[in-house]
């Protein structure tokens, strides 16, 4: 690895100062290197980050990037540069055939990296890059975390994050970003919209036989869950209409899936809930419910429209 490129996370203090708190700096510098790992993983580019001796000027960390093609790692830590200190108006879950298209746009990109050269525009690369890559939940969650480690330090007054080069000079000019708008960058829940399976199968293991707010067991796509069961309906015929359920009685439902980022951007499942129950398998012919044939029909009407539009 021959080629260098470098990062700098410069902090200015309220005090004139040039020290900071270790704790401080560890997290950041945390968030920061695996915003730096995430973007290349993403661009298949292989690097390794070295850390330099900080400068004073506030303080100046500095973390060297190795790698095989100077203009790839620059275009990386350009897109860093972009991604932490731009504010993205996005929504970060998009529906899926946006989601498929961005995925196709990002392998197109990583196959003009490949062909980078020195000539190219970097800098334009780099804001194509961050734009595309702008949604990736890890990032937006570690962004969250450096500006939330950054803002519980109250004598840091502002930051800007640079890319030099071998020689320690900038690439671009600095970019600051004042305390006033660290909390723009801060999530305000780790919450995601929930995920809805609209024809899921469940083979019922524990259904609730006496009222109450309990949790049904079931198996769904191999794994064993506990929902909520909130189709009133559903529950009225166990109780009414006298409804049986076998061994390997099953429903085909509308599943909730309420999802969590956890502190690295990962996302977590944190419940399920069935909403609609559509259909019933208990070994003879299915037995569509009310409410199934309702939502079915709503759904086919909300398709067409879609497809009208399309």
């Amino acid at each position: 690895m021959e080629a260098i490129s470098k990062l700098e996370l410069h902090y200015y203090f309220n005090d004139d100062s040039h020290d900071i708190d270790a704790i401080t700096r560890n997290k950041c510098e945390a968030e920061m290197l695996a915003i730096v790992y995430e973007v290349a993983t993403i661009l298949d580019i292989k690097t390794q980050l070295v850390a330099e001796i900080p400068l004073e000027g506030g303080f100046r960390d500095k973390w060297k990037a190795l790698g095989e093609n100077s203009p790839q790692l620059q275009v990386i830590l350009m897109t860093v540069g972009l991604l932490t200190t731009i504010y993205f108006t996005y929504d970060p879950e998009s529906n899926a055939r946006k989601k498929e298209l961005e995925q196709l746009q990002i392998q197109e990109l990583k196959l003009k990296l490949k062909q980078l050269k020195a000539k190219d525009n970097i800098e334009e690369i780099a804001q194509i890059t961050a734009n595309k890559i702008s949604k990736n939940l890890k990032i937006i969650k570690r962004k969250s975390n450096l500006y939330t480690h950054l803002n519980n330090n109250s004598r840091i007054e502002k930051v800007s994050i640079n890319v030099l080069d071998s020689s320690n000079i900038p690439l671009h000019k600095e970019t600051v970003i004042n305390r006033q708008v660290f909390r723009e960058f801060i999530l305000s829940t780790n919450k995601l919209r929930a995920e809805e399976d609209d024809n899921a199968q469940i083979e019922l293991i524990s259904p609730v036989l006496k009222d109450g707010n309990y949790k049904w067991k079931g198996i769904y796509k191999d794994q064993t869950i506990s929902f909520n069961m909130y189709d009133q309906k559903f529950k009225e015929s166990i109780f009414i209409d006298g409804l049986n359920f076998h061994a390997g009685t099953s429903i085909i439902c509308v599943l909730r899936i309420r999802r969590e980022l956890d502190e690295i951007g990962e996302v977590k499942i944190k419940g399920y809930s069935v909403p609609t129950v559509i259909e019933v398998l208990n070994g003879q012919s299915p037995h569509e419910t009310t409410q199934g044939k309702a939502h079915r029909h709503a759904k086919s009407m909300y398709d067409n429209q879609s497809d009208l539009f399309s």
